[in-house]
């Protein structure tokens, strides 16, 4: 009897396991500058749909740069998401049915709610960051391994488990990009369920693709049309394109969506990301697929278009791959998809040929081609599909993806006294100028310095690009770059082959006259990457407090400059947003006898006033020039203590004429300009403000340490007040009472 309590216990407490970790779960990834949501059920960034369910703050759906949340003229936008989400799709065939199974974790819109494709096993986030939270060198850190590093697990109903580990790193040349990893595993295990017996088949056929939306970007498009919507993207604005020597699917903006309003004002002073509110290009590439589990030609029934045999088989009677490289509008839906990885029918997209790119026609001859005559009219949903696998029970295999973001797709280059333009598949006008023939597959990558024209079939100019960015011969009147690009790594090409280069630890030749002359092979790559970094100082940890003065003091400890011998000095900044533009403070020498007292290193930032609000930050800077990622960014609001009983309040300013004259931000971060405050509170009372006639306006609750509360005139109803007198009555929990009034003119 008590060894069948103890299997019917044991039984139960593998029960509650299972059923704690079949909770669909998330963590960020937010140590780069790309910041992205992942998931326990192979979903990446938000819930997939055409962009009309939003985001929310904090969940990043391939945001780039991030911490791009931004409030303007009271409008709070969540930033330059670029992305209506990813995921990855399964096709498996079984031996003892003529039945095709699936399964999609993400990246599809219109699923039926009754059916369940992935099946949450674990999640888990790790630090490997070279300082502690307590301001010491982390002892356990491995300087070959990623800064981020989050392990997720989940089954899925076709009966491989998938185990991703996905990698993000803070180093300036290396933190616009995160690699996944993926592991397949032919367990058997189609549920979670413990009743339900795992499977023993031999999976054949097996298509395994990666999908994602690719739409720069939404604060572009929220600042342009109001809204973040594909109806505003495809036709419009989006032009993907596909970049052969990198495999690389992408998708950029024609002319970089300048702000509608405050361009100029922005540009010249670098606010919130600069002028162009859409310069990002955004995609993904395989960095390697698996090529040892591929079917051999009489193993697989996929079907081959007629004349394709010829090309389509390699040495090895191996398909050769991608299998299918497709772009949609923003309608991945269930029907297309599935249509897409059915090995009844013949693939949607015809192979390569020879002939119209010579660069390529050797390596990329009979591998499934990129649908450019669509990629002016559909271009959001991107979905790169590898197989037919044949996959034993127990086996495994493995593909490494790279998600990649830059400042543009391509830079005027020089060479030999001429500007040299690049050409990716994609970026002309396809169906709607009945552009058919190859020789219009390929067009010029546009840049944010000069514009570029060319004609399609019909001669119709066609026109992308910027005359934004500062080059010294075509554009010396442009703009520099925003601060956020933190290194000469910029565009997207540059940013995809630093993750080549870590990943396999080999540099990749990029530029060679007109095309990209080398071509990236990641059938020949490793099945997990070697991740080799150069190492520079890291950030030191500080914190920020108010002192009886009212100044801030900013405070942090020397270890950081024991991380190598190469430390020269820090540079303490402030900002208004954390995507700068970044005012210098003081560059502060190692045990600088001004600064460094007890011990540690105190700064003392006197330029502030009560209530007012910044962004702080601390970089490390070697002996070469080279400073460190601006990953510690901490935001602190100047308050001073709270009365210990009520007396005068005031509100400041009063009146309030259009903009409040406080600099920095509000304590969420929102535009202080539109803030007013009540100082000289205690510490807890009640504010109720009314209008002229007597109207309730709005209550606020003060309950701080702090003797000021600020107030941003939102009504109770979530309404802008209008310009008037208004008048606040401030009471404590004892019963005391002042009152007063104040002016508003918009």
């Amino acid at each position: 009897m008590k060894k069948n309590y103890q299997i019917l216990l044991l039984l139960l407490l593998t029960a509650i396991q299972l059923g704690v970790a079949q909770i669909r779960d998330y963590r960020v990834h937010q140590r780069g500058m790309l910041h992205e949501t992942v998931f326990n059920t192979g979903e990446i960034g938000r819930a997939y749909d055409q962009g009309s369910g939003g985001s929310l703050l904090g969940v990043p759906s391939f945001e780039w740069p991030g911490f791009s949340a931004v409030d303007v003229d009271g409008v709070q936008y969540n930033g330059q998401y670029n992305s209506f989400g990813g995921g990855i799709y399964l096709a498996i065939s079984r031996p003892d049915t003529v039945a095709r199974f699936y399964s999609y974790c993400g990246a599809l819109v219109g699923e039926p709610a009754a059916e369940r494709y992935s099946f949450p096993i674990s999640l888990e986030r790790t630090e490997n960051y070279p300082v502690l939270e307590n301001g010491n060198l982390n002892p356990s850190y491995n300087p070959d391994e990623a800064d981020e590093i989050i392990v997720a697990k989940w089954a899925t109903s076709v009966g491989i488990t998938i185990t991703r580990t996905s990698r993000a790193w803070s180093h300036p040349d290396y933190d616009d990009f995160i690699i996944y990893e993926y592991e397949m595993e032919n367990t058997g295990e189609t549920d979670r369920d413990i009743g339900t017996p795992a499977r023993h088949d031999t999976l054949y056929d097996v298509l395994v693709g990666f999908a994602w939306a690719l739409n720069p970007s939404m604060f572009g498009y929220e600042r342009t049309y109001n809204r973040w919507d594909g109806a505003d993207m495809v036709e419009r604005d989006l032009y993907p394109r596909f970049n052969l020597s990198r495999w690389m699917n992408y998708s950029i903006d024609g002319n970089g969506n300048p702000d509608p309003r405050y361009y100029t004002e922005w540009a010249a002073s670098g606010k919130n990301g600069g002028g162009l509110l859409s310069p990002q290009a955004i995609g993904y590439f395989p960095l390697h697929y698996d090529t040892e589990k591929l079917s051999l030609k009489g193993e697989t029934k996929i079907q081959i278009a007629s004349g394709d045999t010829t090309y389509v088989f390699d040495a090895n009677n191996k398909i050769k791959q991608p299998y299918l490289n497709r772009m949609e509008t923003g309608l991945l839906s269930l029907s297309k998809i599935k249509d897409y990885l059915d090995n009844s029918k013949v693939r949607k997209n015809n192979i390569y040929r020879g002939g119209y790119y010579p660069y390529r026609t050797l390596y990329w001859t009979g591998r499934g081609s990129y649908n450019w005559r669509q990629s002016n009219k559909f271009g959001i949903g991107h979905v790169l599909v590898f197989g037919p696998y044949k996959l034993f029970p127990g086996e495994k295999m493995s593909f490494s993806i790279a998600q990649v973001a830059g400042y543009g797709a391509a830079r005027i280059r020089e060479l030999a006294g001429r500007d040299t333009v690049l050409w990716d598949e994609g970026g002309g006008c396809g169906e709607r100028c009945t552009e058919s023939d190859a020789v219009y597959n390929f067009n010029p990558v546009p840049n944010w310095s000069r514009p570029i024209t060319w004609g399609g079939v019909n001669h119709d100019a066609w026109t992308q690009g910027s005359n934004y960015l500062y080059d010294s011969i075509v554009n010396p009147q442009g703009y520099q770059l925003p601060e956020y690009v933190n290194s000469k790594v910029v565009t997207i090409r540059d940013v995809a082959d630093r993750a080549i280069q870590l990943y396999t630890n080999a540099r990749l030749k990029k530029y060679d006259g007109y095309v990209d002359s080398v071509q990236f092979k990641p059938d020949l790559t490793p099945s997990s990457g070697i991740y080799k970094i150069p190492q520079i100082i890291p950030s030191p940890v500080f914190t920020v407090e108010t002192d009886s003065l009212a100044r801030n003091d900013i405070t942090w400890g020397p270890q950081v400059e024991s991380f190598n011998n190469q430390f020269s000095h820090y540079e303490i900044s402030k900002s208004t947003h954390p995507l700068g533009p970044w005012t210098l403070l003081a560059s502060i020498t190692s045990l600088d006898p001004a600064f460094y007292v007890d011990g540690k290193y105190v700064y003392i930032d006197s330029t502030v006033h009560e209530g007012e609000a910044f962004y702080y930050s601390v970089l490390s800077v070697d002996t070469a020039g080279q400073k460190s990622g601006r990953t510690q960014i901490t935001l602190h609001q100047t308050r001073m203590p709270g009365t210990s009983s009520l007396e005068k309040v005031y509100v400041v300013p009063n009146p309030f004429i259009v903009h409040s004259g406080f600099e920095g931000v509000t304590a969420a971060g929102g535009d202080a300009g539109q803030k007013i405050g009540f100082y000289h509170l205690p510490n807890k009372c009640t504010i109720r403000i009314y209008s002229y006639s007597g109207q309730l306006i709005e209550t606020i609750e003060h309950n701080s340490d702090f003797y000021s509360e600020e107030y941003m005139q939102v009504t109770r109803n979530n309404q802008i007040i209008a310009s008037g007198v208004y008048f606040y009555v401030v009471d404590t929990p004892d019963g005391n009472r002042t009152h007063g009034k104040f002016v508003i003119i918009q």
